[in-house]
């Protein structure tokens, strides 16, 4: 992946992921992300907004704009698995063989591709996640990805984002509109619901701040 490489590896591993994104109409993005949510949504009393539908719904949209089926129930176990302090499990394995499989083989541009919607997940859940919980509850909302990993002269380095979530320069991140997009059309299509619950189980991990669960019913 690009995040892993440096010199002439990145530029080339990074512009593979940007080509892929450049096709992708964001427009598009927030208005599917949009009608998938109330598809969800309707008829339901309750919902587990995380796990129902800040990781399926942006991976799901972004897969079908990047040419691809819904991979999003291969893509969570391994955007699970792909944090530094998480050991990968077979499951995670398996999942990700039929994602090389689904993405046209073990090639840079699969690896670009599944980068993509591993990224897509976790961070893009954190932002709605968070902005979700911030409208609800009146609170400031929480920064979701709080490092990340570079590789440099070999090794895994850890790097704050702290104030910048989608980072900056050369590495920032290539699918901030995406990202901004899709978690738009899914909050726009949550409007007029409430939690059910007073307090927030929060996922417990060094780099992420996202809401563990967070069920919702409509006000």
């Amino acid at each position: 992946m690009a995040r892993f490489s440096n010199g002439s590896d990145h530029v080339r591993r990074r512009a593979l992921a940007v080509d892929s994104l450049a096709q992708v109409d964001v427009d598009a993005l927030r208005e599917k992300a949009f009608a998938r949510t109330c598809r969800i949504m309707a008829g339901l009393d309750v919902v587990d907004v995380m796990a129902e539908i800040a990781r399926p719904v942006p991976v799901g949209v972004l897969a079908e704009a990047l040419g691809l089926p819904d991979v999003s129930a291969d893509v969570t176990p391994v955007a699970a698995a792909y944090h530094p302090h998480v050991t990968p499990g077979a499951d995670a394995e398996a999942a990700l063989g039929r994602l090389v499989a689904q993405c046209g083989g073990p090639t840079e541009l699969a690896a670009a591709r599944i980068g993509l919607l591993v990224q897509a997940c976790d961070a893009t859940a954190g932002l709605i996640g968070n902005g979700l919980s911030a409208s609800l509850t009146g609170k400031p909302a929480e920064q979701p990805v709080l490092r990340t990993r570079r590789r440099i002269g070999g090794e895994d380095v850890t790097v704050s984002l702290a104030g910048t979530p989608f980072g900056a320069g050369l590495r920032e991140c290539p699918g901030s509109r995406h990202a901004l997009a899709l978690a738009t059309g899914v909050l726009e299509a949550l409007r007029g619901f409430r939690l059910t619950e007073t307090e927030t189980t929060w996922v417990s991990s060094p780099n992420l701040r996202m809401p563990a669960v967070l069920r919702v019913t409509r006000g």
